[in-house]
């Protein structure tokens, strides 16, 4: 099914693959978080609930036990801490109710906030109420009735009959503050009306009787006190039982709720555990399909790119990889730059095989031209040392000329005998001349042999250089195409590399040749010159030798023609000397330049054979591919 899907395509399917499960999980866990949190924050809603509760029991109880030990100095402090206390506890009970979605936990939270509140109420009540009668017998209406009760004791003291009396009322009075009931009060009244009689039958009215009538009215005043004493005790224990019934039954319905939040925290986790569990093996199962699928895919794709790469390799040409058009993803655009390269590298290779074979045929004829010319050369150089020996030898007879002609100068007056020998000297000379004459114009000839041969050597350079360039631009190509061949074409690289690199060395070594030849074409150019030279001064010396010969016949006439004669032979003799020593320096320069030629030559051998084997090496290395 994703056999015609692009791997591009492929990696993006598991892309969006993974990028849904991931947001998949991230949803399931966000939403199984919340779920924890509402659990987690209603059990801590719950825990706070319980939490005050409890603070609050403990804390009415803590106050209902400070009422059993409170005496008149805390009864102040007492009063105003358990009515901020008690503002305090059902504050944090109507928040703690209010965070509560449950309507029946909310109802009897209020239940219980009333309770404490008429609780806390009957409490401060019954404070009060103690306050009045007294927290111990020293307070309160006790601690009147038994302040009062000890002054009158103490006033009558010393009256006998008086004190009598008040001890009975005195012990009525513990009975009746223990317990001021109808019962008790009767007698406590006919003790008191007693110990009256004898009070006003004393004419005590005035003193002692105003006391008596205060601790009257406070003993009076007592049962009413204690009466709401009793409804206020009465009132706390109603009001303490309530607190304690709603207490109860929201402790009962805070645990029973509790449990149920825990359960159902229990369970959605459980049940997020599940869906993650789910959704992570659903996501997971789909990625592996489809990393499993691409995998596949790419395996078989690269294995068949890998396949044709290898008979490439072997040197197989006509390898092409298999091109799936329809799908065109970037295995199939490598399978195309395969093919493209498999062919580009077949046709460099097939003109690397036609260069190499061509290359080896030039280099061939090269080095048929190139024998030819170290042939020519050799001659030359023999033709040359041929004619510095004709040279030297003119220079040699000229010298002697010279001698002559200065001993001829001399004795131009002596003796007739003497002139027929100067003529008979003279004729010798131009015997020799004529022989000089000959050797001159056979080595113009040489020379005009030797400049046609060095134009020869221009040609044979050229087509060298020619070669060379050709070689070079041909190895140039050839490192092109094996550089875009890449690894397989390195072997190529390195062999057109050394192709260009001798053909640059020809290039320069057939430039210093050009050289050379130049040279000895200028020196032969100039020998030609010199030799034309002397051509004409030996036509002269010719001549002269004529009128030399002539004037000899005359020379018993006129010996002092002969002597002018004498002297412009001498001369001429003299100018042809030097042309001839001239001459011979130059053949000599022509010899070692020829000499330095061949030397040239022989190494433009040696590198045309390299050359040549490095094709047949070339040629070699390219038979194991099959184009």
């Amino acid at each position: 099914m994703l056999g015609n899907f692009t791997f591009r395509a492929k990696l993006m399917s598991l892309l969006l693959c993974a990028i849904f499960g991931f947001a998949l999980v991230t949803v399931v866990a966000i939403n199984s978080m919340n779920a924890q949190q509402d659990a987690s924050r209603l059990l801590r809603n719950y825990a706070n609930l319980q939490s005050t509760t409890e603070q609050v029991s403990i804390g009415v109880l803590e106050y209902a036990d400070t009422l059993r030990n409170l005496n008149e100095e805390g009864f102040t402090a007492y009063l105003t801490q358990l009515a901020q206390d008690r503002d305090r506890f059902i504050s944090r009970l109507d928040e703690n109710g209010a965070s509560i979605p449950q309507a029946n936990l909310q109802a009897a939270v209020e239940h219980v906030s009333t309770a404490l509140a008429e609780y806390i109420g009957a409490l401060i009540f019954l404070t009060e109420q103690r306050h009045t009668v007294g927290f111990t017998s020293e307070f309160g209406l006790q601690g009147d009735i038994t302040r009062l009760g000890n002054e009158l004791s103490a006033a009558v003291e010393t009256l006998t009959l008086l004190r009598r009396e008040f001890v009975n009322v005195r012990k009525e009075e513990a009975n009746y503050l223990q317990q001021p009931t109808e019962e008790n009060l009767a007698p406590l009244m006919a003790s008191y009306e007693r110990f009256m009689v004898r009070v006003d039958n004393f004419g005590f009215n005035d003193t002692i009787g105003q006391s008596a009538t205060a601790y009257l009215e406070k003993i009076q005043a007592y049962p009413e006190a204690f009466a709401l004493l009793e409804l206020a005790e009465q009132q706390y224990g109603v009001a303490k039982a309530s607190f304690d019934e709603q207490q109860t039954q929201l402790s009962n319905l805070l645990e029973q709720d509790i449990l149920a939040a825990q359960a159902a925290a229990e369970q959605q986790t459980q049940q997020a555990y599940a869906s993650l569990i789910i959704v992570s093996i659903a996501v997971t199962v789909i990625a592996a399909i489809l990393m499993i699928s691409v995998g596949r895919s790419a395996r078989h794709t690269l294995s068949q790119v890998i396949a044709d790469l290898t008979k490439v390799k072997d040197g197989d040409m006509t390898a092409k990889a298999h091109v799936n058009e329809r799908r065109n993803d970037e295995f199939d655009a490598l399978g195309k730059s395969l093919n493209a390269m498999t062919s580009g590298l077949h046709g460099v290779l097939h003109d690397v095989v036609s260069t190499s074979t061509h290359v080896s045929t030039m280099v061939d004829e090269l080095n048929g031209a190139i024998g030819s010319i170290a042939t020519n050369n050799r001659s030359v150089s023999s033709r040359t040392n041929s004619l510095a020996v004709a040279t030297d030898d003119i220079s040699s007879r000229i010298t002697t000329l010279s001698a002559t002609t200065a001993e001829l100068q001399q004795h131009s007056s002596e003796t007739y005998n003497s002139a027929k020998a100067g003529a008979g000297t003279i004729r010798a000379v131009l015997e020799n001349l004529s022989g000089t004459v000959e050797a001159v114009n056979r080595t113009s000839q040489q020379l005009d042999e030797l400049g046609t041969l060095s134009a020869d050597i221009d040609n044979v350079i050229g087509m060298i250089n020619d070669l060379a360039n050709q070689t070079n631009l041909l190895a140039l190509n050839a490192a092109i195409e094996a550089a875009r061949a890449g690894e397989a074409g390195r072997g190529f690289s390195v062999v057109a590399d050394e192709v260009r690199s001798l053909a640059e060395k020809t290039v320069d070594a057939t430039s210093r040749i050009t050289e050379i030849v130049s040279t000895i074409q200028n020196s032969t150019q100039n020998a030609i010159a010199t030799m034309q030279q002397g051509q004409q001064r030996l036509h002269l010396i010719e001549e002269n030798g004529g009128q030399a010969e002539e004037a000899m016949r005359t020379i018993e006439h006129n010996a002092q023609t002969s002597s002018s004669a004498a002297n412009s032979m001498a001369g001429a003799i003299q100018d042809v000397a030097a042309t001839a020593v001239q001459m011979s320096t130059e053949m000599e320069r022509i010899a070692h330049q020829l000499s330095e030629d061949t030397h040239s030559i022989e190494v433009i051998v040696d590198k045309a054979q390299s050359i040549h084997n490095m094709t047949d090496s070339l040629a070699d290395k390219t038979r194991i591919f099959r184009l």
